[in-house]
């Protein structure tokens, strides 16, 4: 029973990067990254960062990569907060394990399998909004969640997308070093 919940979130989670043959899209033809924010390079002043030439090379994917890169940076933001607030209850004797060790457990127990549905579940009904991107009916990332009124200002927006971008992708950097420094031996954070 196992295997087949297993095989059957990794075919779900697949599923959602089917070609769906969309024809190019009319945002990736205008400019570099179809003008999407954040364009430029990590240092000031760098204009049109694409070491891979993935833009150049297949642009109507252009929309799906700025998608995936705010969804991964979003989660990424959320799991670098949540391990650090965890392994700061574990030094004030609140956690019982750290979020290295907590991992572990979870992957021993099957607790991970769960977490493994879930995340397929919602990328199988993540499909729509990522085919109305390729499309160009949607802006990548964009949810019309906007409780706070951030959007009403298109120039304010713009910078609040910049810095967004920016966030998730020091976000994905520190997650994958704290990852690495826990893997390495130094399980909590702060590594003291």
């Amino acid at each position: 029973m196992r295997a087949i919940i297993v095989l059957l979130a990794c075919v779900c989670s697949v599923s959602a990067f089917v070609n769906t043959n969309v024809a190019r899209s009319s945002i990736a033809l205008n400019s570099f990254a179809g003008g999407l924010p954040g364009a430029d390079g990590p240092e000031p002043g760098s204009k049109n960062f694409d070491p891979l030439k993935l833009a150049e090379q297949s642009p109507q994917w252009v929309p799906f990569f700025r998608e995936a890169e705010i969804k991964h940076g979003r989660i990424a933001m959320l799991a670098t907060l949540g391990w650090i607030a965890g392994d700061f209850g574990h030094i004030g004797n609140v956690n019982t394990a750290s979020s290295f060790t907590a991992h572990n457990d979870a992957v021993t127990s099957g607790a991970m399998v769960q977490i493994l549905i879930w995340t397929s579940l919602l990328e199988h009904i993540s499909i729509p909004a990522v085919q109305a991107t390729m499309k160009g009916e949607r802006a990548p990332g964009y949810f019309g969640f906007d409780p706070l009124g951030f959007g009403k200002d298109p120039a304010n927006f713009k910078k609040l997308e910049v810095n967004e971008l920016k966030n998730g992708r020091l976000a994905m950097l520190a997650f994958g070093g704290i990852a690495t420094q826990a893997a390495l031996g130094h399980t909590s954070f702060p590594y003291l």
